[in-house]
C-alpha cells in the first residue's frame, strides 16, 4: 500500500475521488428532475390528482390519504432508479457493500415502507392544521415537530436502529469495560457498549451515541471493531463522547429547532400570498402541498453551507477533546486515516465540496490536527 505524506491510501484516495464525482454528476441529475417533478405538480398535476381522489367513493378523511399516498408512489418511483444506482450498484462496484441484491431489496421495502407512513401521517396532520389554524398553522407544525423528533431520538436505538441492523451488547468483556472506563473519564454516563452488525451489510466503519436518558448507548460497528485496534476505536469513541460532554446533541436540536421555526414563518408567509395563483382553492386544499414543499425548500436551502459550517465546528471540537481525552495523537491521527479509507470518503475536498457537503473536517485537516496536537501535562 503506497500512502500520501498524511497517512492516505494513494489508491483509495483515487477511487474516492472519482466516486464523489460520480455521486456529484447523479445527485445532479437527481436535483434537476425532481425540480421538474415539483413543477409539473404545482403547474396543474396536484390539481388533478385531487380531482380524481376527490371522485372516489371514499370520505374526505380518505381522499387526503389516498393523495398523499399516490404522491409519495409517484416521487419514489421516479427516485427509485437513482436509489438503485448509487445505493446499490455503486456500493457493490466500488466494494463498499457486501449486501445482496435481495437483501438491498428488503431493506429498501422497509424505507419505502417507513416512509409511506410517515408523509400519510404528517401529510395529515398539516392538512388538518392548515384548515384548523390558517393564520397559524406553521406554529402548531413547528411544535409538533418538535415533540416527534424526541421521541424519535430516544426510541432509535431500541426500534428504529433493530429494524435494519442487528444490535447486540458488546460480548468482549475486556474492551466493554474499556469503552465504559473511556465514558467515565469524560464524565458521560451510559447505560451499554453495544455492537453493530454492519458487516452483513456494508464494509464501512463508524460509532455512535445513540438515544436519550435511559436509551442512550455507545454504538460500535463489527467493522471498527475488526478492522482498528483498541486504541484507535477508543479515539474514535472518544470524539463521540464529545458531543454529548458538550451536549451538542442539545445544542444542534435547538439550533435545528429555531432554523425550522424561521423556515416555517417565512414559508408560511410566502405561500399565504402565493397559493391562489396557483388554482389552489384554500390554503388548506391537499393540492398546495406540492407548492409548500417547493416552498420550505427554497427557503431553507440558503441555510445549509451554515448549518453544516456549524456542524464542522462542532466536530473539529470534539476531535480535540478526543486528543486531550486520550493522549493519544498517533492512534487518532491512523484511525482518521483508516475511517476515510476504508469509508471511501475524499480526504482533500475542493473548498466548494466542503463548504456545500461536508459537516465534519476533511481528513488531511483532522490528521494535521493530531500532528500538531501536544496534549496537556497529566
Amino acid at each position: 500500500m503506497s500512502v500520501d505524506a498524511w497517512g492516505f491510501d494513494i489508491k483509495r484516495q483515487a477511487t474516492a475521488r472519482h466516486l464523489r464525482s460520480l455521486r456529484i454528476r447523479l445527485s445532479a441529475i437527481r436535483s434537476t428532475i425532481a425540480a421538474g417533478l415539483t413543477i409539473a405538480f404545482v403547474f396543474g398535476g396536484s390539481g388533478a390528482l385531487r380531482h380524481w381522489v376527490l371522485s372516489l367513493p371514499v370520505p374526505p378523511w380518505a381522499s387526503a390519504v389516498a393523495f398523499l399516498a399516490v404522491l409519495f408512489a409517484l416521487v419514489t418511483a421516479v427516485d427509485l432508479p437513482f436509489r438503485y444506482v448509487a445505493g446499490y450498484r455503486w456500493e457493490r462496484a466500488f466494494g463498499l457493500s457486501a449486501q445482496p441484491f435481495v437483501g438491498w431489496l428488503k431493506d429498501l421495502a422497509k424505507s419505502v415502507g417507513l416512509g409511506l407512513g410517515v408523509t400519510v401521517a404528517a401529510g395529515y396532520v398539516l392538512l388538518w392544521l392548515l384548515a384548523l389554524w390558517p393564520t397559524w398553522w406553521w406554529l402548531a407544525a413547528w411544535l409538533t415537530s418538535l415533540a416527534v423528533s424526541v421521541v424519535l431520538a430516544f426510541i432509535a436505538p431500541i426500534v428504529l436502529v433493530p429494524l435494519f441492523y442487528r444490535l447486540r451488547p458488546l460480548g468482549d468483556p475486556n474492551l466493554r469495560a474499556r469503552f465504559e472506563l473511556l465514558a467515565a473519564q469524560a464524565k458521560v454516563p451510559i447505560v451499554g457498549v453495544f455492537e453493530l452488525r454492519a458487516s452483513e451489510k456494508t464494509r464501512r466503519s463508524n460509532a455512535a451515541v445513540m438515544g436519550l436518558g435511559r436509551t442512550r448507548r455507545v454504538v460500535v460497528t463489527d467493522t471498527l471493531l475488526r478492522d482498528f485496534r483498541p486504541e484507535e476505536v477508543e479515539t474514535v469513541l472518544a470524539h463521540e463522547l464529545a458531543h454529548q460532554k458538550f451536549l451538542d446533541p442539545l445544542r444542534g436540536f435547538m439550533l435545528g429547532s429555531l432554523t425550522s421555526l424561521v423556515t416555517l414563518a417565512v414559508a408560511a408567509w410566502i405561500y399565504g400570498i402565493l397559493y391562489s395563483s396557483f388554482g389552489i382553492r384554500s390554503i388548506g386544499d391537499m393540492a398546495g402541498l406540492p407548492l409548500l414543499a417547493a416552498v420550505l425548500g427554497l427557503v431553507s436551502l440558503p441555510l445549509r453551507p451554515l448549518e453544516l459550517w456549524w456542524s464542522r465546528a462542532r466536530e473539529a471540537r470534539a476531535d480535540r477533546f478526543s486528543l486531550e481525552l486520550t493522549r493519544d495523537p498517533a492512534n487518532f491521527a491512523t484511525a482518521m486515516a483508516k475511517l476515510h479509507d476504508q469509508n471511501l470518503g475524499v480526504a482533500d475536498p475542493k473548498p466548494w465540496e466542503k463548504w456545500l457537503f461536508y459537516s465534519h473536517p476533511p481528513g488531511r485537516e483532522r490528521v494535521e490536527l493530531a500532528r500538531s496536537h501536544h496534549a496537556s501535562p497529566a
